[in-house]
């Protein structure tokens, strides 16, 4: 039998790196057959991890009969977002008239919301202070290895010669350019954080220089422009947070970014000699104009019913739909200047709240804070806030990691305090 410990570690590692690990494990199995390997893995992994959240939800409240959560701003800020979210989804998909989505496509957005994103992230909260954040880094270390082994093994595009790169590399069915390119920025935090905190050697260099080396080239030969925005972000985080003074953090980050936009061509040209299609995509940036497009359908939209939102969504006559690219965007034309305040607002209480675990404990929080900026970099190109379920469950995670942080540091200093005024004169 396992331990609640081990239960509620298990259910954070397989919400931030799961479903890449499990259809990275069925290549082999399916061989080349990459389509029928993810619909075949995909519906049991997500009953899988179900019944995991609910296993890990019953013996929270068999256990502890009496939970109770304590709330700060990222969390009610949070909260807020979603009743205003829920409220635009179902007026949208249960109640207008003026446009239609199809049936699948409305059960899918409900799935997501109520069983991945929500149910997943009370499942997280109720467990919080059983969860093994080592355990769990370890765990996504062994998780991220052997899927970069696995993607060397089954992806010859990822080591064919240069000349052979006419197209952007996938991972397989379930993971696409993007997805694929945001796997291997993630090999490279996990890599850079484990030289930080590992002691023996494997561990420390030969592990790490391997998720560091395969991670980069994943991120470049997939191609997609949103893994290298969401590097940028990462770098500049850690350099604020890597100085005892903020604004010389923010000045550094300012130099660092200056620095890219200085030597962007020369960059560019580096990247061109390891992954070709990226680099050529990285110059025409200008010129493509499919999100363009995308951002001035949502900001019209916007602009149409700026203070209740207009839809959740850019809709198609076929009645399927289409997000911004763009979250901010995405939350003001669903929700209207005071959504879109208040996911901006949320953002910003996110990363003061990432800011302060890692100034409190680096070692501790580095690599999660790090994936969280990660995927908020990410959502500002791609996917949806209620399409994208790890970012709910790691805003909720290190919203109460700040909150048990900031009591601990309390009690400490009221037991100093009562131990200095009990000594004798």
């Amino acid at each position: 039998m396992l331990s609640d410990r081990v239960y509620s570690t298990l259910n954070l590692f397989f919400a931030i790196i799961g479903y890449q690990f499990a259809t990275c494990l069925a290549m082999p199995i399916y061989g080349g057959d990459i389509m029928g390997a993810t619909n075949k893995v995909t519906i049991p992994y997500r009953l899988f991890t179900m019944l995991l959240a609910t296993i890990v939800i019953v013996r929270s409240f068999i256990l502890q009969k009496n939970l109770t959560f304590n709330l700060n701003r990222t969390i009610k800020l949070l909260t807020f977002f979603w009743a205003l979210w829920i409220l635009r989804l179902f007026y949208d998909l249960e109640i207008r008239f003026d446009f239609d989505i199809l049936p699948d496509e409305t059960s899918r957005v409900w799935m997501y919301v109520f069983l991945l994103c929500l149910y997943s992230a009370f499942s997280i909260a109720v467990s919080f202070d059983k969860i093994d954040l080592h355990l769990a880094f370890r765990l996504t270390a062994f998780a991220i290895t052997i899927c970069l082994l696995i993607s060397l093994i089954y992806n010859p595009l990822l080591l064919a010669n240069t000349e052979e790169i006419m197209m952007r590399v996938d991972g397989n069915a379930a993971l696409g350019t993007i997805a694929f390119g945001q796997m291997g920025l993630t090999a490279i935090i996990i890599g850079a954080c484990m030289m930080r905190t590992e002691h023996h050697t494997f561990l420390k260099y030969i592990i790490p220089v391997f998720l560091i080396s395969v991670g980069s080239l994943i991120t470049l030969r997939a191609g997609s422009r949103g893994p290298l925005l969401s590097l940028c972000c990462v770098v500049a985080f850690v350099i604020i947070t890597s100085n005892k003074k903020p604004l010389l953090g923010f000045f550094l980050a300012f130099l660092f970014i200056s620095f890219l936009n200085f030597f962007l061509r020369d960059i560019i040209m580096m990247i061109a000699n390891v992954a070709p299609v990226l680099a050529e995509r990285l110059i025409n940036t200008s010129s493509d104009d499919g999100r363009t497009i995308l951002y001035q359908e949502a900001i019209k939209s916007f602009l149409q019913h700026p203070f209740f939102g207009d839809r959740f969504a850019i809709i198609y006559s076929d009645k399927t739909f289409i997000y911004s690219h763009n979250m901010i965007l995405d939350a003001f034309m669903g929700t209207g200047i005071l959504g879109g305040i208040i996911f901006i607002a949320m953002y910003v209480s996110v990363i003061m709240d990432g800011y302060k675990l890692i100034k409190s404990d680096r070692k501790k929080y580095m690599w999660i804070v790090l994936i969280l900026i990660q995927q908020m970099a990410a959502g500002m190109t791609s996917s949806a806030f209620y399409l994208k379920p790890i970012l709910t469950i790691l805003i909720i995670f290190l919203a109460l990691s700040s909150i048990d942080d900031r009591l601990k540091k309390k009690t400490i200093k009221k037991k100093y305090k009562y131990e200095t005024e009990s000594l004798p004169l």
